[in-house]
């Protein structure tokens, strides 16, 4: 038996502009300098956040200080499911 242990546990936790929780999958918005972008969250790697296209899945990579402005985008039909209730 070993005499030490050591677990290292990491947990990132992401939000976009308003506060909402973002997560893996998730259709955002980012505005890039002067461009809005709509893509697919991916996660953290490396320093970078990474989406891939709504598309063709083309991977992307903006480090985090480029980002002025995010926020998740809910599908129609969550929107009116909501009202709703």
């Amino acid at each position: 038996m070993a005499g030490l242990t050591v677990n290292e546990v990491t947990r990132i936790e992401v939000s976009d502009s308003e506060g909402n929780a973002m997560h893996q999958g998730d259709t955002i918005v980012l505005r890039i300098d002067t461009e809005d972008i709509l893509c697919v969250f991916e996660g953290i790697k490396s320093g970078y956040f990474i989406t891939k296209t709504c598309d063709d899945g083309i991977e992307n990579r903006y480090r985090v200080k480029s980002i002025k402005k995010s926020k998740v985008v809910k599908a129609a039909s969550q929107d009116a499911e909501n009202k709703e209730e």
